[in-house]
């Protein structure tokens, strides 16, 4: 199946098996060209790959409809508390029916923008210097955007993407433990992504998201799950 603009049907689950693995590919690949080097930057490449490897291999992947993201939106309170960002796990891997942002991070070609189509993130415990995986007091989230397109900003080649529908853009952090209000769309073009991740996590925090499996799951991994409804706010 081919993801663009027009795709208004969910994926099956052998799609979402399909993207997680693309993925898993494209990340062993980067890893592949840093391995074995010591420097400080090579090392911090390291533990990004690492930490988006594992949300991807970790996290059900989530299929989110447009109507779904946009009822989340509606519902997002702020300021917001961060640790609602892990309200559904410390990995996390959602994809979008459709793009929801258009970014300059990773100043993909030709034009140096490119749509969001999907988002992977992981929580992790920095002490100013390095990123501690697998931590029980994480304070920190690093989030991934999913694109179609391909970042011009990394140090390898695109072509550890040539059988990826998917690649990774690039990363942005964002802190726990502390109140925060998402920044707005002239302030930051991610503000749509930053904001739909605390809507949804607040709308896990409060159980008014409730999911479905999605057609033909495979149980060797998390299963694939689509965002099946989402609950008014009781309160």
């Amino acid at each position: 199946m081919t993801f663009n603009a027009e795709q208004t049907q969910a994926w099956s689950s052998a799609d979402l098996d399909r993207v997680r693995s693309e993925l898993t590919h494209g990340y062993q690949r980067m890893e592949q060209t840093v391995a074995g080097e010591a420097d400080g930057g090579n090392v911090m490449t390291h533990t990004m790959l690492t930490g988006a490897q594992l949300a991807v291999e970790r996290a059900h992947p989530t299929w989110l409809s447009s109507s779904s993201v946009n009822t989340l939106t509606s519902m997002l309170t702020a300021p917001a508390m961060t640790d609602s960002l892990i309200a559904d796990g410390h990995y996390g891997f959602l994809i979008f029916e459709r793009p929801i942002a258009q970014t300059t991070l990773g100043s993909a070609e030709p034009s140096g923008v490119a749509p969001i189509n999907g988002l992977v993130w992981w929580a992790a415990e920095f002490d100013g210097h390095g990123f501690r995986h697998e931590s029980q007091e994480p304070n920190i989230v690093v989030v991934h955007a999913l694109s179609t397109r391909v970042s011009s900003e990394l140090p390898w080649q695109p072509m550890v993407w040539e059988d990826s529908e998917l690649t990774d853009l690039g990363m942005f952090p964002l802190p726990l433990a502390m109140e925060m209000t998402p920044p707005t769309v002239t302030q930051d073009d991610l503000a749509p992504a930053i904001g739909l991740l605390f809507a949804y996590g607040q709308a896990v925090e409060s159980g008014r998201v409730l999911y479905a499996d999605v057609e033909g799951c495979s149980p060797r991994r998390p299963i694939p799950r689509e965002v099946a409804v989402v609950y008014p706010d009781a309160g």
